[in-house]
């Protein structure tokens, strides 16, 4: 049974009394809110940038930034999964732990990884193939549109009065999670990410 958490007071004749109760499978919190707008703009930024490096006369420059979006994505994702249990299991699900709050964000370096971080200095960055940035712009188109219906659902579900309608977009929201999952997934197998720390 699923268990919801009153965010406003019900109004008066479609709402029983005490049918909402705290649970993590439909988390509400308005942080999520946005959280989520954040990350789909960062993979549209990605994008924009990736597509910069490949087609202008300073890709340096645009690869640059790309990296530091990278990086904004995984801060902006492993905070979403503190607040969200679901999305972390979705992403726990579809190998992207990396994308997980448990993980520390900074690590004490060992002797072995200074080495490894000095000998991979100089290496240079990749990026997509040509031929795979029509992918990445469709990936990352779709996986905004999962984010804002995410959104949408959880605002819907705050928003409904009776507990079935609640649970429906419940149940839709938390099925657009794993959708954010796959298409992070095969995004970053195109674009290399995520990126080493710095």
């Amino acid at each position: 049974m699923v268990k919801l958490r009153a965010t406003r007071k019900p109004s008066k004749g479609n709402t029983v009394a005490g049918t909402h109760d705290n649970c993590d499978e439909c988390p509400d919190c308005p942080d999520l809110l946005l959280l989520r707008c954040a990350a789909a703009d960062k993979r549209i930024a990605i994008a924009f940038y990736l597509e910069a490096a490949r087609t202008t006369c300073m890709p340096q420059l645009f690869l640059g930034v790309a990296e530091d979006e990278m990086r904004h994505y995984v801060e902006i994702m492993r905070e979403i999964s503190r607040l969200d249990p679901v999305q972390a299991e979705k992403l726990r699900n579809a190998d992207l732990g990396m994308l997980l709050m448990t993980r520390p964000m900074v690590k004490p370096k060992t002797k072995a990884a200074i080495v490894k971080e000095v000998e991979t200095a100089d290496a240079p960055i990749v990026l997509p193939d040509r031929e795979d940035m029509p992918t990445v712009h469709i990936l990352t188109k779709a996986l905004a549109g999962e984010f804002e219906a995410t959104n949408k659902y959880q605002r819907f579900m705050n928003e409904a009065e009776t507990r079935e309608v609640k649970r429906l977009f419940c149940k839709l929201m938390n099925d657009e999670k794993e959708h954010i999952a796959q298409f992070t997934a095969a995004l970053f197998e195109l674009t290399h990410e995520p990126l080493p720390p710095e």
